[in-house]
């Protein structure tokens, strides 16, 4: 890992898709009740705060390779 910011959003993106699952896990598992439709919306909202951490993440890396000049 080359910066800080790398690192932050492999740790955030990986500790929202496990709380995503987990919460995922407990809408499907209770069925039918307010605390399900809550659980859901926690699984989406942890969704995209992994979409957008691999973004971050992918997006950084982005034309970051070395230049190699003919004269070399």
């Amino acid at each position: 890992m080359g910066s800080l910011k790398d690192a932050l959003a492999v740790i955030v993106g990986l500790a929202a898709l496990g709380f995503g699952i987990y919460k995922f896990y407990l809408f499907v598992t209770t069925p039918g009740s307010e605390a399900a439709a809550k659980d859901m919306w926690w699984a989406i909202g942890c969704a995209v705060i992994f979409f957008v951490c691999g973004l971050i993440y992918f997006l950084g890396h982005v034309n970051k390779e070395e230049e190699i000049h003919i004269t070399q």
